[in-house]
């Protein structure tokens, strides 16, 4: 845990920083060209540069994870102090002196950092692979109207069991390296679409991959380079073949446990906060690493309006459903 805190704060604060501030940029963060000039200092006395390209002036701050946030970087260091040792919002909150909805905001900020320092999964000969889904109740969490069904108390309520149109599905793979990846991929179970789109961050080129007796594997495997594509039924259960994936499904629960109800329109957000704690714990790779500069220089690609306007996932499914069906589903 501590190296949790120590990592996700050095993270925070690097991104805050907005890296070395005398450096010379290597593009501009709004149009990406690399032709740029000095162009004088901003009022704190920041270098401040000119893009040829789309005629903009940036500082080394532009476009930064947090640059437009107001608060001080010590209490961003507080507030990803308190989030990796597993605070509530609220808590959090009054840690930091603000409303729950603004810790929720940094919390979401927070977890963009963590995904841009998500290291690709290794692959090649030699390592095995494993993929599977997890079915997880469709929740709507946080939703204050529209809803499409009665509301549950704390996810009691769902009668289905096993797949069903109520469950969506998360496409996971995990190797014999420690690296891991989880992705929000269908409603129901996946066909080879879903599963090709649950499979992009994942290498398995060169791999050996087991899966479970889902067809809809072979192809996305096959397409991905994979060296070999193992299958297991229910028949072969004792010989746990698919120990890995089994494990990281259940360390997902346990994570997912701990903030009592995702929303399914969050839940992609979450699953990266779990792929990066399990990349600190069991990656061998340096912290230096870990904490190597993230993609276009860092950039928040969510805005508040973002985030509150964000859709839920699969909600075509409720689109084609009248009440008299909504009534037996739920």
């Amino acid at each position: 845990m501590e190296r949790l805190v120590a990592d996700l704060k050095a993270s925070i604060l690097s991104a805050l920083a907005g890296g070395s501030p005398g450096a010379w940029p290597d593009a501009c963060p709004r149009c990406g060209c690399a032709r740029v000039v000095r162009r004088g200092r901003g009022a704190g006395g920041s270098q401040r540069w000119l893009c040829r390209g789309c005629g903009r002036s940036f500082s080394a701050s532009t476009g930064r994870v947090l640059a437009l946030s107001k608060l001080p970087a010590a209490t961003w260091a507080s507030y990803v102090e308190g989030m990796a040792a597993g605070e509530s919002l609220a808590r959090l909150a009054a840690r930091c002196g603000v409303c729950v909805k603004t810790s929720w905001f940094m919390r979401m900020r927070a977890l963009e950092v963590m995904r841009s320092q998500l290291q690709p999964m290794r692959g090649g000969d030699g390592v095995s692979a494993q993929a599977d889904e997890l079915y997880l109740n469709e929740s709507f969490s946080g939703r204050r109207s529209g809803m499409p069904r009665e509301p549950h108390a704390n996810g009691h309520g769902v009668r289905s069991r096993g797949i069903s149109s109520l469950k969506v599905a998360v496409v996971t793979v995990v190797n014999d390296l420690g690296d891991c990846t989880a992705v929000l991929a269908a409603r129901g179970r996946p066909g080879a679409e879903q599963i090709r789109a649950g499979l992009a961050p994942a290498c398995v080129a060169g791999s050996e991959v087991s899966t479970d007796m889902h067809s809809s594997y072979a192809a996305p495997l096959s397409e991905a380079g994979a060296a070999s594509h193992n299958r297991y039924g229910a028949a072969d259960a004792g010989e746990d073949e698919l120990g890995m994936v089994n494990a990281l499904h259940e360390r997902l629960r346990g994570f997912l446990w701990r903030f009592r109800g995702v929303s399914t329109r969050r839940l992609q957000r979450y699953l990266w906060w779990f792929c990066w704690e399990e990349q600190v714990r069991r990656s061998d790779a340096s912290r230096e690493a870990m904490l190597r500069s993230h993609v276009a220089n860092g950039s928040y690609e969510s805005t508040r309006r973002d985030l509150e306007e964000e859709p839920q996932p699969f909600w075509d499914f409720w689109e084609s459903r009248d009440e008299s069906d909504v009534s037996k589903l739920v």
